[in-house]
């Protein structure tokens, strides 16, 4: 049966800030209360002085201690501590080799490290992610064993803390002479955890371990920024592709709408169709765009803490006062892994551009073409419309002619009625005339005598003269009056 000394297990977790959960209601917080309430009555957000120091505790106290009822070897704390724009948590739970009462435990101890799993916190938007480190010493009689049996051993603490039968062990390396083995896959941290299993040798690891521990919090934390960043843009990527493969369909529907188009100035449907078309289009580019610059913010939040973590690895180093190569097992993510993940965001980024310029290009076209097709219609239009006025313009002069026409008919049908109405005037006053001097018609004629040498006019001839020059003089009489009266204003 294998048996361990002193286990003990460090939480490292972090959780971005957030204007509206910045007090003690926020996730981090609620989650170790909950971690808590397995080991101790006490909570960690009723003792918290938030502020802008990296401690969040009241000073001096840094920590909140505990120590197992049950179990009087088991002893741990918990800090808080504010990093940059968000929150981090560090526990502690084990056992303390330098005490003499401490002995070689079985492996099924280590499940009280994890009751209810109550170590994995909820995956969320702003959790970045936690690392489980379980330092564990080699008893005398497995110091000296081979690889294989380390792995195996490695292997059964990971089954005995989570519960599992299959640990997803990543990879395994040295570190400060000790054993280290890594489980969980940072393209999947919402599966698993990264969990580090240390197997000490001796003193050497422990030692440096705890003279650079802070470091390490802090290496934990822009390990899961970049690894956070390659989770999320694995979301925009999927996002980014629904968009893209969409733009062939759209492109051919548009292809196949400008084919069958025809120009038509009394029917602009189609147009208001592209018209249509060219907003939803403009709609989907910004859209797209908005998308593929959050691909790139997450390239430059990968870019940015990547370098941190390569600069605090050579902190680490300084501090240690070693050479690079005994940190190799810590500088695999930041020369390897980090820059896949930037590798294979430039590298998606390259293709959905590709998007970009298609949409561009397929706005361009329909402009273009609805510009044309647009400037022809009204060309069509205008032409119409000037045909349309010259017609109207004809029938009007047309009207106008007819009407000059009827007018003319008009008068000339008054003239007419004016000289027959005078025509009948004349006859009927040529009749009065007549009639008033017929009585004469059948006086004698005097002839010439010896007292009248002459012959003097017959009586009728001078009645009727006389009559005519009346008539005359009245009707000029008369005509004067009216044109006088008429010229009056």
């Amino acid at each position: 049966m294998m048996r361990i000394f002193a286990p003990n297990l460090y939480l490292c977790a972090y959780h971005l800030r957030k204007d509206n959960t910045q007090g003690d209601t926020h996730p981090l917080w609620e989650n170790c209360d909950r971690l808590l309430s397995h080991f101790t009555p006490k909570q960690l957000s009723p003792q918290l002085h938030l502020g802008e120091h990296r401690i969040l505790l009241p000073p001096p106290q840094t920590e909140i201690n505990f120590n197992l009822s049950d179990e009087s070897n088991l002893e741990g704390f918990i800090q808080p501590v504010q990093l940059q724009d968000s929150y981090g948590v560090f526990f502690n739970i084990g056992y303390d080799e330098e005490n003499d009462e401490t002995e070689d435990v079985n492996l099924e101890s280590l499940q009280q490290f994890n009751p209810q799993n109550s170590l994995h916190f909820p995956f969320s938007s702003g959790f970045l992610g936690e690392t489980l480190i379980l330092t564990l010493w080699l008893t005398r009689k497995t110091r000296q064993q081979d690889l294989a049996y380390l792995r195996q051993l490695a292997n059964s603490c990971y089954q005995h803390l989570f519960n599992c039968s299959d640990p997803p062990l990543s990879r395994r390396g040295e570190l400060f002479g000790s054993s280290i083995f890594e489980y969980g896959n940072p393209r999947e941290p919402e599966k698993s955890p990264q969990v580090l299993i240390w197997l000490f040798r001796d003193e050497i690891a422990d030692q440096t371990l705890q003279n650079c521990f802070l470091d390490i919090f802090d290496l934990f934390f822009y390990r899961h920024k970049v690894v956070k960043a390659f989770y999320d843009s694995r979301h925009t990527y999927q996002k980014l592709k629904q968009y893209y493969d969409s733009l062939d369909p759209t492109l051919d529907d548009i292809q196949s709408q400008l084919d069958r188009a025809e120009p038509n100035p009394q029917d602009s449907t189609y147009l208001q169709d592209f018209k249509t078309q060219l907003k939803k289009l403009s709609t989907d580019s910004l859209s797209y765009d908005r998308i593929l610059r959050k691909m790139k913010d997450l390239l430059t939040t990968i870019h940015i803490n990547s370098n941190n973590y390569n600069s605090k690895i050579e902190r680490i180093c300084a501090i240690l006062e070693t050479d690079k190569e005994e940190l190799s097992f810590l500088r695999y993510f930041g020369e390897e892994t980090a820059p896949q993940f930037q590798q294979q965001i430039e590298a998606d980024l390259r293709y959905f551009d590709q998007g970009t310029g298609l949409i561009r290009q397929a706005i361009a076209s329909i402009r273009a073409i609805v510009e044309i097709d647009q400037a022809q219609c009204d060309r069509t239009w205008q032409r119409w419309e000037k045909k349309r006025d010259q017609r109207q313009q004809e029938l009007q002069k047309k009207a106008e002619a007819n009407a000059q026409a009827e007018q003319e008919r008009q008068q000339q049908a008054n003239q007419d009625l004016q000289d027959q109405i005078q025509a009948v005037g004349v006859g009927i006053a040529a009749g009065a005339i007549v009639a008033s001097t017929s009585g004469l018609a059948t006086e004698p004629w005097q002839f010439p005598s010896s007292d009248r040498p002459w012959l003097p006019p017959h009586p009728f001839v001078i009645a009727l003269l006389a009559s005519v020059i009346c008539s005359l003089g009245g009707w000029w009489l008369a005509k004067t009056f009216i044109q006088k009266r008429r010229s009056q204003p």
